[in-house]
């Protein structure tokens, strides 16, 4: 899916390259075209933050991006928890914007953070004029690092128990949320075991770099459900590469997936961060590889408080006059833009470090819904949505000398599993 005309237009211009002498020079002749980047990133890289601390130059993992620190770049700490609130930027930021003159404070904080937000502002480069092959290796110039703490106004709701409480229960085993019919919760012991073994494959120490820090993230709460209709718009959320609908030249834009009255046949996000499962998107891959690529977005999403931000944003414009110029109107399409992107990005690496085959994980949205893609571990060609080719420019960059035949793509171990669902939830293999 593609970025409407008015909102590609939109996007060029409020993201005005920046100039930076010999960079500039490189870019002209090489046919690159800077634009200014801004992100904020959840890290529980430890070694990471002890190198901002010592203020060592060097080329980091940071959201995903090999994220270049200079002797240059700008580096402040701030001993509060960073501010998430309901109004997007035109950035598709929720938080206060960052300038090169923004308030710094250089103290380090009285003990080392084990994890922290480093929200970012710096320079990348695109080929091309439309902004679709960005390089992924980014030039920081300031880089703010603040504590991790919930601000204390994340928006809740049941359910709050496991799939093992809620299926030993003898109640019916459905899910309840207001408003909304109740779902139903497939229960096989053996399904729900396969999919949290590969959300903690996700989460242990690197397979790839034994080295590196344990990362600190958590298993979301996750259920398998069967499919189930949404009744109202805004009641669960979706990351899974569609875009916003905008209307002419970009403004008054919305993003309803899933929409009201529509059927969840993927994975869609409940407001407290649950991750719903749709069996029959399990139904439809063909090896663990491309299963992990959907859990390690899942992740992604839950970890970077994507799934909170993205609520917050919606409930603010989701209102009785949602389409009558609410300031998120104008810059939802941005904010989605920034999610799809970031998902892609964070999970591509956490699904290396796990030891999967990453070339699956370009095409895994699209064959979850049952699109037609050919030979998706293959180069990116012109039939495929947009975030495989964005997924394909991010492994082929940053990727290019791994050695996939250490790379697991489990085939034998997803067969095993579908035979398992299949006995589960017949139905789930049935062409929607």
């Amino acid at each position: 899916m593609t970025l409407p005309v008015g909102c590609m237009l939109r996007r060029i211009a409020v993201l005005v390259p920046l100039a930076f002498g010999a960079l500039s020079q490189s870019a002209e002749a090489s046919n690159f075209h800077q634009h200014r980047i801004t992100g904020v990133y959840l890290t529980h890289d430890s070694q990471v933050l002890q190198s901002l601390a010592r203020r060592t130059p060097g080329t980091y993992w940071i959201d995903g991006y090999q994220m270049a620190i200079s002797n240059q770049t700008q580096i402040c700490w701030h001993d509060t928890p960073l501010q998430f609130g309901p109004i997007l930027d035109r950035d598709g930021q929720s938080i206060p914007k960052l300038k090169t003159t923004s308030p710094c404070e250089s103290a380090l904080p009285v003990s080392l953070m084990q994890s922290a937000w480093l929200q970012y502002l710096g320079v990348q480069k695109y080929i091309g004029d439309y902004r679709l092959t960005p390089e992924m290796k980014v030039v920081a110039f300031r880089v703010d690092v603040w504590r991790n703490e919930i601000n204390g106004n994340q928006m809740q709701a049941a359910p709050k128990q496991t799939w093992r409480t809620l299926c030993a229960s003898t109640f019916p085993h459905e899910l309840r949320y207001p408003n909304e019919d109740p779902i139903d919760v497939v229960c096989d012991a053996r399904i729900n075991s396969y999919v949290e073994n590969v959300f903690y494959s996700l989460l242990k120490p690197s397979a790839i770099t034994p080295d590196a820090p344990i990362a600190k993230q958590e298993m979301p709460s996750f259920y398998v459900v069967k499919p189930f209709e949404v009744r109202h718009n805004y009641d669960f959320e979706a990351i899974v590469g569609s875009a916003a609908i905008c209307g002419l030249q970009g403004t008054l834009c919305t993003y309803q997936n899933p929409h009201a009255h529509s059927m969840v046949y993927n994975i869609v996000y409940a407001p407290d961060g649950t991750v719903l499962i749709a069996d029959t998107a399990l139904a439809h891959l063909k090896n663990e590889a491309e299963f992990a690529a959907l859990l390690s977005y899942s992740l992604a999403a839950t970890d970077q408080q994507l799934v909170e931000r993205l609520f917050r944003a919606q409930h603010f414009m989701g209102g009785r006059w949602s389409s009558s110029g609410h300031r998120n109107g104008y810059w939802i399409w941005q904010f989605i833009w920034n999610l799809n992107e970031q998902v892609l990005r964070i999970g591509i690496r956490e699904m290396y470090l796990a030891g999967f085959d990453i070339r699956y994980a370009p095409s895994a949205w699209a064959v979850a819904q049952e699109k037609q893609i050919e030979d998706p571990v293959d180069e990116p060609h012109k039939h495929m949505p947009w975030y495989a080719t964005y997924a394909f420019n991010d492994i082929s960059q940053l990727y290019s000398n791994v050695d996939y035949s250490k790379l697991k793509k489990g085939e034998a171990e997803y067969a095993q599993f579908l035979d398992e669902l299949r006995k589960a939830d017949p139905e789930a293999f049935e062409k929607k």
